[in-house]
Order: C-alpha cells, then sequence, then structure tokens
C-alpha cells in the first residue's frame, strides 16, 4: 500500500513537469516573436540616427567649406572641392554619392543643388542605407546657404 502511494506522487510530478514544459514552450513560442520584433527596430533606430548624423555632417562640410583653405576632404568617394565646382558651374544640379558602386559605404547619398537668387543656394540631402533590405526609409535635410567666393 504505502508502494502505492509513492508510485501516484511520482506520476503526479511527472505530469507536473510535463505540463511546466509544455506551459514554457507556449509561452516562450509567443513572446520570441516579440523579442526579435524588438530587437530588429532598435537595429533600425540606430541605423537612421547614423544616418541621420551623416547627413548633418555632410551639410556642414558644404556650409563650412572654403576655397582659400581647401583640405582635401571628401563626402564618400567625391572631394568636396569637385562638388562645390560642380555647385558653382550649374543653376540646378543632381549628384549621386558614391560615385563607383564597388566601393564599400555603408550609405547612398543623393545631393541636390538649386540657386536661390545670386548668392544663395538650396541644398537638399538625402541619405539612404547602401543596402535597403528593410525597405527603410532615408533621411532627408535642406538647408539654404551662401554660395562660397572663389
Amino acid at each position: 500500500m504505502m508502494g502505492s502511494k509513492n508510485m501516484n506522487r511520482k506520476g503526479f510530478l511527472l505530469i507536473e513537469v510535463l505540463i511546466g514544459i509544455f506551459l514554457l514552450g507556449l509561452i516562450t513560442t509567443t513572446f520570441f516573436p516579440i523579442f526579435t520584433l524588438m530587437n530588429n527596430q532598435f537595429k533600425n533606430v540606430e541605423i537612421k540616427n547614423d544616418m541621420k548624423y551623416y547627413g548633418e555632417t555632410v551639410i556642414e562640410k558644404i556650409k563650412a567649406f572654403d576655397f582659400n583653405k581647401s583640405s582635401g576632404e571628401c563626402i564618400l568617394d567625391m572631394e568636396l572641392e569637385k562638388l562645390i565646382n560642380i555647385f558653382c558651374e550649374n543653376d540646378e544640379v543632381e549628384v549621386d554619392l558614391p560615385l563607383s558602386s564597388d566601393k564599400d559605404f555603408r550609405y547612398r547619398v543623393n545631393i541636390c543643388k538649386n540657386n536661390k537668387g545670386n548668392n544663395l543656394w538650396k541644398i537638399y540631402v538625402k541619405v539612404l542605407p547602401k543596402n535597403n533590405k528593410e525597405n527603410m526609409e532615408g533621411v532627408s535635410f535642406e538647408t539654404i546657404l551662401q554660395k562660397p567666393e572663389k
């Protein structure tokens, strides 16, 4: 009689363990996709912030350019002085960077320039991820700045 109670208790423990494992599996399969989605969203936010920083850097480089103090600075694979010369020669121009697709850059940059009067430029900068697997939107910036003098 005593052995029978002990056997029933062991069987009851086995059922408790199996139910526990089942519930743990159910909870895990429910919440795992949520954690994966959150991780992807955090990664996308990080990429967007990097693109914003890079776009602001491009705008600041163009604003700070001085023909008298040319330093050989580049935006991706184009020298800043060459870009500014293209802007000076054309009333409206659009430049897509990088110029060659075989270079290993994290972003693509589209820069549009329109003249606003004789001494002002309206600059649009759009930064996109190079490999857009997640169909992520790029970030855009717009500014009006004074034309650099030669």
